[in-house]
Parts: C-alpha cells; sequence; structure tokens
C-alpha cells in the first residue's frame, strides 16, 4: 500500500491541475469532465448517473477549492523521506512501479498541467518503450486521457478508458452512428441495449474495452515514434497556446501517430480489425475528416469488397501528405528571414489553416 500522505500530495497537485484545466474547455466539454470526475471520486460505474442536485452541489464546491488555488505552486511529492518535483516522472516510478504503481505528470492542452496515480496492471515492453497499464487510480485531474506518452512511458488508463467510452457512446447524437454501431456489433454489443441495460451486458462491455485498449496504445506508440515534425511541434506550441494553431498542430500530430508505420491504423489494417477500425471513425476528433479525407470512403470499399489493400493505399498516401505538411513547417521555421510571430501566424493561417475552412 502506498502511504496515504503520498497520495494526498499527488491529488493535491490533480486539484491545481484540474484548476487550471477548467478555462481550456468549451462549456458542454467541462460539464461532461465534471460529471465524469464526479462519477470517479464517488467510485461509480460509468453507466450510474447521479443526482443533478448533489452534482451541482459538488461542481459550486469545485470552484470554490479551484478558485482558492489561483497562484498556489505545485507541491513537491515525499516518498520514505526523499523529496522529489512533480515532474520528476522517471525518478518516482523507479520507486513506484516495484511497489505496484504508476505517476504520470506533464504538460497537456494550452500547455496545462496534468498528473495522475494508479494501480499498474501490467507493464510491456514495446521495442524502446515501456507501456504501463494502470487499472485503478488514486487521483487524476479534470482532463484525463484515456492514454498518453511521456518521453518512452507510455500510459494506458482502464478506468479513465471505461469512462471516456461510455460518455460517447451514451451521447445522444451518437445514437444514429452507423460507424459505431458496425463497432459494437463486432463486440456483439447493441446500442440501445447497452445502454438500457448496462449491467447485463457488463462482460461485453469489457471485452469492448480490452480490445479498444490496444487500439489506443498504438495510437501512443505512433506518435512516440514519428520523429517528423521533431522540435518544430513544441516550439509552435509555446509560441501560439490556446489557440487555432494549436488545435491544428495538435490535430496534425495525432494523425501522424495515426498513419505512421507504427501506429493505430498499421495495427488495425495487419490485424484486420474492422471493429476498432469502425469506432477510430465514429468518434474521430473534428479535424480529423478535413487532415484525412481519404479514410472514410477506403472504409466503406472495404465493407463492400473487403479488400484491405485499399486502407494501406489510404494509409501511405494520407501518410506522405502529412509528413509533407511537418517538412514543410519544419522549413518554414528554419527560414532566415525567421518571421516574427504574428508574421508566422499569419502565415500558418495561410497555408495551412485557411484550405481547411479553419
Amino acid at each position: 500500500m502506498l502511504p496515504q500522505t503520498f497520495i494526498d500530495q499527488v491529488d493535491s497537485n490533480c486539484q491545481l491541475a484540474s484548476a487550471g484545466q477548467a478555462g481550456q474547455f468549451s462549456l458542454c466539454s467541462t460539464l461532461l469532465r465534471l460529471r465524469q470526475l464526479y462519477k470517479w471520486e464517488h467510485q461509480l460505474p460509468p453507466w450510474q448517473e447521479p443526482e443533478s442536485a448533489q452534482v451541482l452541489e459538488w461542481i459550486e464546491i469545485k470552484e470554490r477549492t479551484w478558485e482558492a488555488l489561483e497562484g498556489a505552486a505545485w507541491q513537491q511529492l515525499v516518498w520514505n523521506g526523499q523529496t522529489f518535483e512533480p515532474l520528476a516522472v522517471a525518478e518516482l516510478n523507479q520507486r513506484l512501479v516495484p511497489q505496484g504503481f504508476a505517476y504520470g505528470a506533464g504538460l497537456s492542452r494550452g500547455q496545462t498541467p496534468t498528473c495522475f496515480l494508479g494501480e499498474l496492471q501490467e507493464i510491456r515492453p514495446h521495442d524502446d518503450l515501456t507501456i504501463l497499464v494502470l487499472g485503478r487510480e488514486l487521483a487524476r485531474d479534470l482532463g484525463a486521457a484515456p492514454a498518453l506518452r511521456q518521453g518512452p512511458l507510455i500510459y494506458a488508463r482502464q478506468e479513465t478508458l471505461s469512462y471516456y467510452l461510455w460518455d460517447r457512446l451514451s451521447d445522444p447524437t451518437q445514437q444514429k452512428n452507423a460507424f459505431l454501431r458496425i463497432a459494437l456489433a463486432a463486440y456483439r454489443l447493441d446500442l440501445a441495449g447497452l445502454l438500457r441495460h448496462p449491467t447485463a451486458h457488463r462482460d461485453a462491455y469489457a471485452g469492448f474495452l480490452a480490445g479498444e485498449l490496444e487500439a489506443v496504445i498504438h495510437h501512443e506508440v505512433g506518435e512516440a515514434l514519428e520523429t517528423s515534425l521533431g522540435p518544430t511541434f513544441a516550439t509552435l506550441l509555446d509560441l501560439f497556446p490556446q489557440s487555432r494553431v494549436e488545435l491544428w498542430l495538435r490535430a496534425l500530430k495525432d494523425a501522424l501517430a495515426e498513419v505512421n508505420e507504427f501506429g493505430r491504423l498499421s495495427y488495425l489494417i495487419a490485424g484486420r480489425r474492422l471493429a476498432s477500425l469502425a469506432l477510430m471513425l465514429a468518434l474521430r476528433p473534428p479535424l480529423y475528416h478535413l487532415l484525412m479525407p481519404e479514410l472514410e470512403p477506403a472504409f466503406c470499399r472495404l465493407q463492400t469488397d473487403g479488400d484491405w489493400g485499399e486502407l494501406e493505399m489510404a494509409r501511405i498516401l494520407i501518410l506522405t501528405r502529412l509528413r509533407g505538411v511537418a517538412q514543410e513547417l519544419q522549413k518554414l521555421m528554419d527560414s532566415p528571414d525567421n518571421l516574427a510571430t504574428e508574421g508566422l501566424r499569419a502565415e500558418i493561417q495561410q497555408r495551412y489553416l485557411a484550405p481547411l475552412g479553419l
């Protein structure tokens, strides 16, 4: 067991991270994340909806807590008498992993901090990477991602993925999503039946989570091994945080991770994993259809003729184009006329965002 004092220190930093993340999302997205955080704090299964009055009271308390944390410093973490900086992930995991736990901390969307602590279910080597599969989490923040990478470490968070996927399955706008129906049918699940009687489908839902955990892990592997954006990514994030440039840049990085030789799409094609491919299309972020317009037609042809080769051709076409964009960005940053910040923003807007309608 971990010392409660250590868990409390991580939780304090998670509260601070949540305070910073709260302003990064739209109102709808923030409310969704708050509801998820409430369920996690109260140890509710993803499908159990709490009373609205209780959630609203809890949100008011959270907001007051986060407001009081404005300007507060992150706590250092004390383990066995040694003090560590909150971002000393490698040093802390050297001590935590042998005890069956894993810790993560870094910067997320809008360059805001994030951190979490969970029980370690599995350690999986993957070339020079290490995949840590987490089960129950002991501390987490508002913006919890189901999987993420920090240097050579990839975290796959089972509990977080369970909440994440349930929120999307129960979204009323998804009820007529044909891709979603295809994905669930492969796991012997029917969306309407699952939403009506979730506990009766607990085992099938667990199988669904296990299969899709592998898919999100391979997205992170693809991100870890994709070098085309290089230092350009971090430089542009520093220059244009919380902007359309950041949203596009993150989508570009994610798309490259999806379609490169090591990423999710290559993994799905190699294993003929139709269910995960359908779910990827069902839940794709808004910019994916702009950056990878070939995917949906290739999937439809696959449904018609069963030819996975066309999907592989689409993957290569997308990858070639997106790596070309990454190379152009690098040249733009290396230009001897080194554009001023606003000039660089305007150039990126004209070259890349405007043609996408952004």
